[in-house]
């Protein structure tokens, strides 16, 4: 069955505007409508008859976009968001795919909470509007339709960092996940803000790259220590606790003692965080708050209140043994 998908590629146009030329909309060329509507026929694509009803109607459906369903923590603020869906008498769909933003497109609900890289800025700011309204909590995006409910990242690594430096490590390294993710990159940041704003000085070299998953962390602190001259950074700083409990499996099978020799801390608090040995020293991320007030905003916007700033997400840390 052909989808707006395979219309907006035969069309070579985007997806939103093979949708907005079906739906006849003022925003679109009469040249390109023709054009759309000619390969739609060419191609048998119809469009979904309860999609067009409900674009004339509320769904009661919020929509849930995320990258995928691993990590530990997810589950928490999927619980959060469900729990205020609940409370305002909605249905909440949650979809992770490269593709889902269809569901977006053809209006199937009244409402999304976006935690999905696959999603470009782009699309998403051309199809949000008064009536379908968005929570971001993977990017910054300026529109009047969209709200930005974001973890307070950078404020978590000048935490970190005040807290190493009050316990005099003057060399600190740092252990990113990919380099795509949001969340990751603003912790870096914050880390690399925070250290200069201290006047200490960071070696690049002391960068280590893993994925946000425990093995990678300990691959990559493994692979660090093979190659490392001298002496190594006093504390290591991570993008999360996965990567963190790896990095401690590498330095105590190389014979450091954590925190003897090496400090090592986190960032989210998952539960395996306080059970590891030594325990995880970390930022409590309070994830299930995070999926309310993303929940909660987004309600605020469908009952047509827009002039407000979202609650913002309170984190702490959680000194423990590892650092």
């Amino acid at each position: 069955m052909a989808t707006l998908k395979d219309v907006a590629k035969r069309a070579g146009v985007s997806v939103s505007t093979a949708s907005y030329s079906i739906n006849n909309s003022s925003l679109i060329s009469e040249k390109t409508k023709e054009k759309v509507r000619k390969v739609a026929n060419e191609i048998g694509y119809r469009p979904n008859g309860l999609a067009k009803n409900l674009k004339e109607q509320k769904t009661n459906i919020i929509g849930l976009f995320l990258s995928g369903f691993t990590g530990p923590s997810l589950n928490d603020m999927v619980e959060g968001v469900q729990t205020e869906v609940m409370k305002n008498n909605y249905e909440l769909v949650v979809c992770a795919s490269v593709d889902s933003h269809r569901l977006l497109v053809e209006s199937y609900v009244d409402g999304a909470i976006i935690l999905n890289y696959h999603i470009e800025d782009q699309l998403l700011t051309s199809i949000v509007n008064e009536k379908t309204p968005f929570v971001v909590l993977d990017r910054k995006l300026d529109n009047p339709f969209i709200k930005n409910v974001l973890i307070p990242n950078e404020e978590g690594s000048r935490m970190i960092v005040d807290y190493l430096v009050s316990k005099e490590h003057s060399r600190i390294g740092y252990i990113a996940g990919a380099n795509y993710s949001f969340d990751g990159e603003q912790r870096l940041n914050g880390f690399r803000k925070s250290l200069d704003e201290t006047g200490l000085q960071f070696n690049e070299a002391d960068l280590i790259r893993a994925d946000f998953t425990e093995y990678s962390g300990y691959l990559g602190m493994k692979n660090y220590l093979q190659i490392a001259s001298g002496k190594i950074p006093t504390a290591f700083v991570c993008g999360n606790d996965e990567m963190a409990i790896g990095a401690i499996h590498a330095l105590q099978e190389n014979h450091f003692r954590v925190p003897e020799d090496v400090a090592v801390i986190g960032f989210d608090d998952i539960t395996l965080s306080r059970y590891v040995s030594p325990s995880l020293t970390t930022i409590k991320v309070p994830r299930k708050q995070w999926g309310i007030i993303a929940a909660q905003t987004l309600f605020q916007m469908l009952d047509k209140k827009y002039d407000f700033d979202p609650m913002p997400l309170p984190i702490e840390l959680e000194s423990r043994e590892s650092g």
